[in-house]
């Protein structure tokens, strides 16, 4: 009997045995699968929405002369001074040039003394005429004399005005056509002056703008050359007359004060104002944009996998990028791990907390 219980004991120690080796094996398989299986890369996901911004619209110009006259000459001769130089300042009125107006003198004492001998012919006709000494006919004459001799008069004294070059507005000599001792006549070129003390910035706006616009209104305003440093201009005048595509040139005037920072005719600057229309657009972070390749594209987030999606895009706002095509509102859009993904890939979604700081970590890096 006691053989037989030790029999029974022997066998039940084996079988137990035996049952803990087979299940350690099938774990030992189990745990295999698990290894060969592929890992699910963690990324951080984000939904498709529709926002609406309020964001800065920015205009660009170039600059010009706000006052700039091309003198031309009004009288003839030769050139006998030149008080001005290229790039010197002048004064409004101030002489600038003097022709030689020797002969001119002299033509002007000639038709003075013949503007009295007309006066004189003009009494002694009208005296005589009064006595029916002489006709009609050569009163009047006298009388066409006497005019035509102080139009000459008038003429050669303007001319002698003119023998003396006056700067019609103050400004900078930008272009100088002539020398002392080059003779000169009426049409011919004498020299450009521009007023610099402001320049004239011309932007072209958009007609759902322009109602941010209107004279007297102070503006910001940036020059690329002075990077940093920041003006203010005033808005000048709306020309009435717009371009092909719908804009505007809006004339915004800035004082050159500035001697360290000098406004120039042809500057590049931009002015930056807040939309007058907000844009509703559908948004996706700025981190989900994958821009290695020609067309920006997006991973997209269905059912545990990635599908690589192109989109079209239409500008940043912010820490977003406006999507014109592509996506639907609610999609969900891969924001961070985008790097060693592939179409079709398996993902697990990060929690909370750690997408949200790897959102963070992505954007500090993008920016």
């Amino acid at each position: 009997m006691k053989k037989w219980i030790a029999v029974l004991i022997g066998l039940l120690v084996v079988g137990s045995a035996t049952a803990l080796l087979m299940s350690n094996r099938r774990k030992q398989e189990a745990q295999l699968e698990l290894t060969r299986r592929p890992l699910a890369t963690t990324v951080a996901v984000a939904r498709v929405q529709q926002r609406t911004f309020a964001e800065p619209v920015e205009f660009i110009g170039k600059t010009e002369a706000w006052r700039e006259v091309q003198m031309t000459a009004t009288t003839q001769g030769v050139i006998h001074d030149l008080y001005v130089r290229l790039n010197g300042l002048v004064r409004p009125h101030q002489p600038i040039a003097r022709v030689d107006a020797e002969l001119t003198e002299i033509s002007l004492r000639a038709a003075e003394a013949a503007l009295r001998k007309a006066q004189t012919d003009l009494i002694r006709y009208e005296t005589l005429y009064r006595e029916n000494n002489v006709p009609a006919a050569d009163l009047e004459n006298a009388r066409l004399q006497g005019k035509n001799a102080e139009s000459q008069v008038l003429t050669l004294k303007k001319q002698l005005r003119d023998a003396v070059v006056k700067a019609p507005i103050g400004g900078t000599v930008t272009e100088k056509n002539v020398e002392p001792g080059m003779f000169i006549s009426p049409g011919t070129p004498l020299m450009t002056i521009t007023d610099v003390s402001a320049v004239k910035l011309v932007v072209a706006v958009p007609e759902a703008e322009l109602t941010q616009f209107w004279p007297g209104r102070r503006v910001p305003v940036r020059f690329e050359a002075y990077p940093g440093q920041s003006f203010t201009g005033t808005v000048h005048q709306i020309r009435l007359k717009g371009g092909e595509v719908g804009r505007f040139p809006v004339e915004i005037r800035v004082t050159n004060e500035a001697k360290r920072h000098p406004l120039r005719v042809g500057m590049t600057a931009h002015v930056t104002l807040t939309a007058a229309q907000p844009t509703t657009a559908l948004t996706i972070p700025r981190t989900a944009l994958i821009t290695q390749q020609a067309q920006p594209a997006v991973y997209l987030f269905r059912n545990g996998r990635v599908a690589h999606r192109p989109v079209e895009t239409e500008r940043n706002a912010g820490e977003y990028v406006l999507v014109r095509g592509g996506l639907q509102p609610g999609d969900s859009v891969v924001v961070s791990g985008t790097g060693e993904l592939r179409n079709g890939q398996l993902v697990q979604v990060a929690p909370e907390a750690f997408r949200q700081s790897a959102v963070r970590r992505n954007k500090t890096v993008t920016q």
